[in-house]
């Protein structure tokens, strides 16, 4: 390793308390801000950005249910999704237009698309370059990284504040530097579950919830702009703030959180060679999670990237659309209480697999514990991704519900199960590879948007499909057999070591 620090480093239970407190904070600040997509896109139309794509401005447009547009040259700029909101018939169901303030708000297919094409090299900048944040963890070390993070994360709300109607293309630099620096201080904040060892996976799904969390940040600039504060004002604020992480790193260990639990008969052999790491990495539970993790962020960052584009056709006005962006946002400042109860469950799965007197069944119970947080992350996922085939409020109001559970343990029982089915040393590696791979397939979105324009159905049934396959990942838990193979071989027990433990 690059960078080394005492071995025999202890922190003090101060300091473990600060430590955890500061990951928390930037955690629900900064994690995860540019999932929060949708009501950025909201102001940044108000604001008229891209609204050149659309063509002339218009006073009003017909209404969102008709199946045909009266006016050829404004077909390029109607949402090209089914309109089956039959609640708004009767009613005076016009997006009206004023120029200065709602330019682009109410449809617009170019513009619609710009924005989806931003938002899928941000989410794909996000995670990508995971894999070398995980060796730049396992390598530079804990305060190299945070460095790194704070850093681009300033740069990319300065850049945020300098976009404009006269400058869009700020947007693009702007949020692939707040993806960069979310990312890098996602990944370190999840080592500070190892300040806790007895309630780890507790702590990884508070920290991942209060990630999940973060996705409000962007609720701020819908609020500012009512009170007639400046975006850009606004965007230099948040820079100077998320530079705060680059000094707070100092209070941080150099290297790594160092992990001192004690020696229990879950952990009292350790194996004096380790483990390859391409053996945990081609294993059919790695894969098998790969997947799972792919369609899962897949499906909700279609759901979101869908989600302006979706509310839009099943509201009556611009108001009540903006109601539902509003809703999005205060969902995800829900999403931190959700996160740690998976966590909580699989400490207390693990604290009941601690009382089995088989040793190995011991450990297979484990490893078995993220059965229901996985189980009832794809079916959260699921009922939420089905919303977006029916076109009314009570549809919008489930899918948000159901997105407050999936969202934050998509990545919270992600995270725990990882660092409970694969070897410690490994964590930080298959973290980052798992969300490079997810990333580099989630240019797949753009495609599937334009897809969904001329096919919403058919586009949005594929997708609903795949989330089927995502069952596989917790049922195969299940088979007892393959878990004591995969045990014995995380653990590198010998066949001699394998009959003492099941005598």
């Amino acid at each position: 390793m690059w960078c080394n620090q005492d071995p025999n480093l202890q922190l003090s239970l101060g300091r473990k308390i600060v430590i955890f407190l500061i990951g928390a904070i930037e955690s629900m600040l900064f994690g995860g801000a540019v999932f929060g997509w949708p009501q950025l896109v909201h102001v940044l139309k108000v604001e008229g950005i891209y609204s050149d794509l659309c063509g002339p401005p218009t006073t009003a447009t017909p209404p969102l249910h008709q199946a045909e547009v009266a006016n050829e040259s404004l077909r390029s700029s109607v949402l090209a999704v089914p309109h089956n909101n039959s609640r708004c018939h009767g009613l005076n169901h016009t997006f009206v237009v004023s120029h200065s303030q709602k330019i682009g708000v109410e449809k617009c297919d170019l513009q619609d698309e710009r924005f989806a094409l931003i938002y899928t090299i941000t989410i794909c900048c996000y995670s990508i370059p995971g894999i070398l944040i995980g060796y730049l963890l396992h390598h530079a070390g804990l305060r190299v990284t945070r460095i790194s993070g704070g850093t681009m994360l300033a740069m990319g709300f300065l850049f945020l504040g300098m976009a404009t109607k006269e400058h869009p293309y700020w947007l693009f630099p702007a949020m692939i530097f707040v993806a960069l620096g979310g990312n890098q201080v996602r990944m370190s904040v999840m080592q500070f579950g190892d300040l806790f060892p007895a309630h780890r996976a507790t702590a990884i799904t508070m920290l991942t919830g209060m990630y999940a969390a973060s996705a409000a940040l962007f609720l701020i600039f819908q609020y500012t702009a009512t009170m007639g504060i400046e975006r850009s004002l606004v965007c230099w604020c948040l820079a100077a703030v998320s530079s705060l992480s680059v000094f707070l790193s100092f209070l941080m260990p150099v290297h790594h959180i160092p992990n001192n639990e004690q020696s229990t008969p879950l952990t009292k052999e350790v194996p004096s060679k380790e483990l390859p790491l391409s053996t945990s990495l081609w294993s059919g539970s790695s894969m098998l999670h790969q997947l799972w993790f792919f369609v899962s962020l897949f499906a909700i960052n279609n759901y979101q990237q869908t989600y302006n584009v979706w509310v839009t056709a099943s509201s009556c006005s611009v108001s009540e659309a903006g109601l539902y962006s509003m809703l999005f946002s205060y969902s995800n400042l829900v999403t931190v209480f959700f996160g740690p109860i998976g966590g909580a469950f699989t400490d207390y799965m693990v604290r009941r697999a601690r009382r089995t007197n088989n040793e190995l069944d011991r450990r297979v119970k484990e490893v078995q514990s993220s059965f229901w947080p996985l189980t009832v992350t794809s079916i959260s996922s699921t009922i939420m991704y089905s919303c977006l085939f029916f076109f009314h409020p009570i549809a919008i109001y489930i899918s948000l519900a159901a997105m407050v559970i999936s969202r934050p343990c998509v990545f919270a029982v992600s995270t725990a199960y990882i660092r409970m089915r694969f070897p410690a040393d490994h964590f930080n590696r298959l973290l980052g590879i798992y969300g490079t791979i997810t990333s580099a397939l989630l240019f797949l979105q753009y495609p599937h948007f334009k897809w969904a324009q001329h096919m919403y159905y058919a586009a949005h049934a594929l997708v609903v499909a795949l989330l089927a396959f995502t069952y596989l990942n917790p049922i195969h838990l299940l088979f007892k057999p393959l878990m004591r193979k995969a045990v014995a071989e995380r653990d590198q027990i010998s066949e001699n070591d394998l009959r003492s433990l099941t005598a």
